[in-house]
């Protein structure tokens, strides 16, 4: 049986739609040199030729990167933003403590962190949650993609001018199949979590957010929240908080902050 290493879990970061690895930069450097372990992991659906067809190439480098880590001999903390919500709680099924010691193994998924991420059931796809249909600024350019011609309103209204100029030209095209397929499983039931709400998000709306959080508390989630106003992309606007808040998560005792 691996025993951990360390007492601070691996942090593997899983990107929205969209976005790449890169969204992570200005957190993961304030993270490392106080010996977290950060991994990123590039979703194939995002920018992918052709386009992705299901949700099991996201959820399958998700588990990839997660079990590489726990058969290492390392607890792993998986912070999902936005879209990575979804492959993330099916990637994790079976790899809670309990579930693990169950099965003689030392090492877990101990913490789930989500910011403005989909929290949904098993079941569920990302299109359903937002009423069956897609939203009115998604855009299709070709077959089997979506994205926006809005995105600077809907996903960076608080970052600078030209700054936000520099993570549109980023941006690829997002396989829509993904939007449509439904979730596994839904780790969040048997890993607890803690969840960054983004009350000035024009993605995900704060009222949504509150509302998968309430229901999956309702389901049995050990869900703590921290609230925080600011749009769809803290990661860029407020990294400090984001890494205090992966902190905290991580069972450092800080003070949450207002």
């Amino acid at each position: 049986m691996t025993e951990p290493t360390n007492s601070k879990p691996t942090i593997v970061f899983c990107h929205g739609a969209w976005h790449s690895v890169q969204f992570f930069e200005k957190v993961i450097p304030l993270l490392e040199p106080l010996g977290y372990k950060c991994i990123t992991v590039p979703l194939p659906s995002v920018g992918s030729s052709p386009p992705v067809k299901s949700l099991d190439e996201d959820i399958d480098v998700v588990r990839t990167a997660v079990i590489r880590e726990l058969d290492a001999g390392r607890d792993v903390m998986v912070n999902a933003h936005s879209w990575g919500g979804l492959p993330v709680c099916s990637a994790l099924d079976g790899l809670s403590k309990i579930e693990r010691e169950n099965e003689g193994k030392k090492t877990a998924v101990t913490k789930l962190a989500f910011v403005t991420a989909f929290l949904v059931e098993e079941g569920i796809s990302l299109e359903m949650t937002v009423g069956g249909k897609p939203e009115p600024w998604w855009t299709f350019p070709s077959d089997g993609y979506v994205f926006s011609n809005d995105f600077q309103n809907i996903l960076y209204h608080d970052v600078p001018e030209e700054e936000a100029k520099m993570w549109l030209g980023r941006l690829r095209s997002h396989a829509l199949s993904t939007f449509r397929d439904k979730s596994r499983a839904a780790a969040w039931k048997m890993i607890p979590s803690s969840y960054l709400v983004c009350e000035d998000d024009r993605v995900f709306p704060v009222q949504a957010q509150d509302g998968m959080i309430a229901r999956a508390k309702e389901l049995g989630g050990e869900i703590e929240s921290e609230r925080l106003f600011v749009s769809h992309s803290p990661y860029i606007v407020k990294p400090e908080y984001v890494s205090r808040f992966l902190r905290r998560a991580a069972g450092e005792h800080l003070p949450e902050e207002s």
